[in-house]
């Protein structure tokens, strides 16, 4: 076989037509079954309901595909395989069956579990949000809440990539809450789906009696109507989040020191930073970074490149100071807290940091003009 030959695979792969799920505009939803591994899998057929949409409609069921194709995380609905047929202008994407109910359904039966259920759904709109994904249709039978309490977000057919030299004007849904200022502006972006996630929210918290929802202050900024006003991203929900959770949970003094030596050392590294850096999210790949980088210097006293280390924490512009020293014996002991405490205690330390680069110093440009004198 020659290098970048066409591979085809010849045998007829067949499921069992279960149940349907549902009809939309742009196509019909069913379950199926593959019986050889006893899985069950949700097939959606492109098939527009007026016919003079099916082609500019098939461009978007094929942006929905490689939207969903790239995303891989525990609350967004996951895609399996897809079927494309363009000289019959239609397809097939086969997903991930998610047994349970809408969003709101589950929670009128389990108001208890009410803050778990935020807490996965910012979760998951904020791995939107860091992968610049917008959504586009937040309603509760587009986030479904598995048997086993896990939040599932699906439906991306409006899904769209943005690209914000091109900014879209288009704004089309049937929207279940009173739209935003947002709309007046002809503005849909992440402060706006954070609006209708608050809204969402808000109705759900509404109508549960008697239930104890400790973040009310961040889906009041969530749901406020002037754009401007609104609390900025889901990396902001999610760090208020984290911020109340602290209260919640003791470290022991041991920690306390491995984190604050650390930290300490790490932010007299910082000079300046650019008011648009990014702040490494994951923490899985923090520590993995991190790892790398004590290997690289087991045999040191001292980090040997000190932009080996603050770039694992910020990505962007930034200045460091060149002289500052950081002992390596500081991050591995930073390391092995990280690895031997539980994932809310990594999120606390993780925000924690993030308060701390908040107080950099931002770098200001100056615009100087030659033909004045000072």
């Amino acid at each position: 076989m020659k290098k970048n030959s066409q591979i085809q695979f010849l045998r007829q792969k067949d499921y069992k037509y279960i149940d349907d799920i549902g009809q939309g505009g742009t196509g019909r939803t069913i379950l199926i079954e593959d019986e050889l591994i006893n899985e069950s899998f949700v097939c959606k057929k492109y098939s527009p309901y007026y016919e003079e949409d099916k082609e500019i409609y098939y461009q978007y069921f094929k942006n929905e595909i490689k939207i969903l194709h790239r995303i891989n995380h525990n609350n967004i609905v996951r895609v399996f395989n897809y079927y494309l047929y363009p000289e019959e202008t239609t397809g097939y994407i086969l997903m991930e069956y998610v047994k349970g109910k809408s969003i709101n359904e589950y929670l009128y039966e389990n108001p208890d579990k009410v803050l778990d259920i935020f807490n996965q759904t910012i979760e998951g709109f904020k791995y939107l949000e860091e992968n610049n994904i917008l959504h586009r249709d937040i309603r509760p039978e587009n986030i479904l809440v598995s048997e086993n309490g896990i939040v599932k977000i699906i439906d991306f057919g409006f899904g769209k990539q943005i690209d914000f030299g091109k900014k879209s004007k288009s704004i089309s849904l049937n929207w279940r809450y009173n739209p935003p200022k947002d709309f007046q502006e002809k503005i849909y972006d992440f402060k706006t789906e954070i609006y209708f996630i608050g809204k969402l929210f808000e109705e759900i918290i509404l109508n549960i009696e008697n239930i104890k929802f400790r973040y009310s202050e961040t889906i009041s900024k969530m749901i406020l109507v002037d754009h401007n006003k609104r609390i900025d991203s889901f990396f902001d929900i999610y760090r208020e989040i984290i911020s109340q959770e602290t209260t919640d949970i003791e470290f022991s003094i041991y920690e306390k020191k491995a984190y604050q030596d650390f930290a300490e050392c790490l932010m007299k590294i910082y000079s300046k930073k650019s008011d648009d850096v990014v702040y490494a999210k994951n923490i899985e790949q923090i520590i993995r970074d991190l790892d790398e980088l004590y290997k690289n210097s087991t045999l040191e006293n001292f980090i040997q490149n000190n932009a080996s280390l603050t770039r694992i924490f910020i990505k962007g512009n930034y200045r460091l100071f060149p002289k500052t020293q950081f002992k390596v014996e500081i991050l591995y002991s930073f390391i092995k807290l990280l690895k031997s405490i539980s994932e809310n205690k990594k999120k606390i330390v993780i925000n924690n940091l993030w308060q701390r680069f908040d107080a950099i110093p931002l770098i200001i440009e100056l615009n100087y003009n030659d033909d004045l004198p000072f």
